[in-house]
């Protein structure tokens, strides 16, 4: 009687433990009218003091409409460690958004026909790229180490920006990580690493600190390979993270978004940045609050049932002593 009893309760705290997974319907969206695309969407390029650098860049109108757009540079920088951008605060590093002109005339076939200014305006229609072609003109007095800047292309609102009435922009840029020729200090720290190695509920995910104490930028590549217990890769994640100086450090994470309710998993943490690496690999546990109460519940079921089978054959060893 009592196996049977026990048998039963294991079978059902197994059955409580099923996860179902709904399934989700993907609903396509109509094209936006307004819809603009840029490429390259970064150019590093390496300054010397009185260079003049001339480059391209090409703006799509991917939209269902014809729009204007606006070309112009400004400065980039990060703020805390989620590196959030702002493109208004200016620093020594960000000069090079000074130093930054576009043609106007882009049909021009010399160089005394081009017209270059801060900002310079088009027109486009859907399906049609334009290419603008910018100028960097370096200072012969420059600071050693980064320097960094946004080109966008934004679209100009029908009736300009000074039209009242709700207006759809679209905003997409091209960053420039400039390196001049100096004295270049690179130096990365990697700190703060954590994995849980038990959690309830959410995903895994590992996360870091990466610093840069130098004076040009570097990117940094974390890696995280999940493999079963007993051996076999269920995956493996990377993340690239590009690195600017005299910015809070940044921090870094990778998170395995098909994590599964529970399970038993060896997961090995790679980061590189520059010189500097780190690893780690440890044992992560997944276990929802309701298995584990479960668990306890089963536990509890098991002793209680082991303390009355112990009372019941002492009692049959008392009558039988008698």
């Amino acid at each position: 009687m009592g196996k049977k009893f026990l048998k039963s309760i294991i079978i059902a705290a197994f059955t409580l433990a099923s996860v179902f997974v709904p399934n989700s319907n993907v609903y396509a969206e109509d094209k936006p009218a307004i819809w603009l695309q840029v490429s390259p969407v970064a150019n590093r390029i390496t300054l010397n003091p009185g260079d003049e650098l001339t480059y391209t860049m090409q703006v799509d109108n991917i939209g269902s409409e014809k729009f204007s757009f606006k070309v112009y540079a400004t400065p980039y920088t990060v703020a805390n460690e989620e590196y959030e951008i702002n493109f208004s605060t200016e620093t020594n590093r960000t000069q090079i958004s000074r130093w930054i002109t576009f043609n106007q005339n882009a049909n021009a076939q010399k160089d005394s026909e081009k017209d270059w200014k801060n900002e310079v305006k088009f027109d486009l229609e859907p399906d049609q790229h334009q290419v603008v072609e910018y100028k960097i003109t370096v200072p012969d007095d420059i600071p050693a180490g980064g320097q960094y800047a946004t080109i966008f292309a934004e679209s100009i609102p029908e009736g300009g920006t000074t039209s009242t009435g709700v207006h759809t922009i679209s905003r997409v840029g091209l960053i420039l990580y400039g390196t001049t020729n100096g004295e270049t200090v690179s130096k990365a720290v990697i700190s703060d690493f954590s994995l849980k190695p038990f959690i309830t509920s959410g995903k895994i995910t590992a996360n870091a600190n990466l610093s840069n104490e130098g004076n040009t930028d570097f990117t940094s590549i974390m890696k995280m390979k999940i493999e079963k217990l007993f051996g076999g890769t269920v995956t493996e994640l990377e993340g690239s993270y590009t690195i600017i100086p005299d910015a809070p450090a940044r921090h870094a994470t990778l998170e395995w978004n098909d994590t599964p309710a529970f399970g038993i998993f060896r997961v090995k943490t790679t980061i590189n940045a520059l010189d500097e690496s780190f690893e780690d690999s440890r044992i992560v546990i997944i276990l929802p609050i309701f298995i584990i109460v479960i668990m306890v519940m089963l536990l509890t079921i098991i002793i209680v049932w082991l303390i009355m089978l112990i009372r019941k054959r002492r009692a049959q060893k008392s009558r039988l002593i008698v």
